[in-house]
């Protein structure tokens, strides 16, 4: 059995290492404190491997407020306008090839092209229409007017 790697009192990102806690599966256990105040229970590979560095709370404020780096700066007036550009790279799991605009299939078997854009966290549906040039049209103006608000 390989020697216990004593980590009590190591910081590992925001946790600092109290004691030892029970077994995590296979690895040993670290009870921990985090910067915020909290306490958690993390294995030892977790800790030592990077992957663990907070009690959670990073990753919360990361995901409620959107804030990536750089991610804030480029916002004008709370509205991430780099996303409204029409000629940004499109995803690959995109199935119109037109961004914001989503094929939707009416229970008769009809299907409309829905344009949708996101504003300061809020979708919002511009509308649908027959066709996928017309949904990408309508898109496309209502994000222009937004970025001509910005600009007066």
């Amino acid at each position: 059995m390989p020697k216990l790697n004593d980590l009590t009192g190591k910081v590992f990102g925001e946790l600092t290492v109290i004691k030892r806690a029970e077994n995590i599966g296979d690895h040993s256990g670290w009870f921990c404190q985090c910067s915020c105040g909290n306490t958690t229970t993390v294995g030892s590979n977790k800790l030592t491997g990077g992957y663990t560095i907070s009690c959670g709370h990073l990753k919360r404020d990361v995901n409620h407020t959107g804030l990536r780096k750089g991610y804030q700066d480029k916002k004008q007036n709370g509205i991430a306008v780099f996303l409204l550009d029409s000629n940004r790279k499109i995803r690959t799991d995109n199935a119109t090839g037109f961004t914001g605009v989503k094929r939707v299939t009416y229970r008769d078997g009809s299907i409309h092209y829905a344009a949708e854009i996101n504003v300061k966290g809020k979708r919002t549906r511009i509308g649908t229409f027959s066709s996928i040039e017309e949904a990408a049209a309508a898109r496309k103006k209502v994000a222009d007017e937004l970025l001509n608000n910005l600009d007066n």
